[in-house]
């Protein structure tokens, strides 16, 4: 991987991940335990596609990283300005940093 815009990708995709899990099993915000239904939604609708933009990023697939961030747009939209400020606008750098990716990166 020697783009550093794949790099930024790879930063992105494990940002994401550990802003789910965070979300998930350990929020400052709520004392309740996260449901099946927000545990299966967030798995599919951000931490799926995080995982293909991984292998985005050592494939060094523009397309792939395009697919990532339409998929993860509304779910990562959404908990970006549900509550400001907080931790979770961090997925709206999540989701700047999949559109730079994206755009700058190239074919090894």
């Amino acid at each position: 991987m020697k783009s550093k815009y794949s790099l930024l990708g790879l930063v992105a995709c494990l940002g994401c991940i550990i802003l789910c899990v965070i979300f998930l099993f350990w929020n400052p915000y709520s004392k309740t335990q996260a449901e099946n239904e927000t545990v299966f939604i967030l798995l599919i609708m951000l931490i799926l596609p995080a995982f293909l933009g991984i292998i985005a990023t050592f494939l060094r697939n523009r397309i792939f990283m395009y697919i990532v961030l339409v998929w993860s747009l509304p779910y990562g939209l959404y908990l970006s300005v549900a509550s400001i400020p907080s931790i979770w606008n961090l997925f709206s750098v999540v989701l700047l940093l999949y559109l730079v990716s994206a755009i700058r990166m190239r074919k090894g």
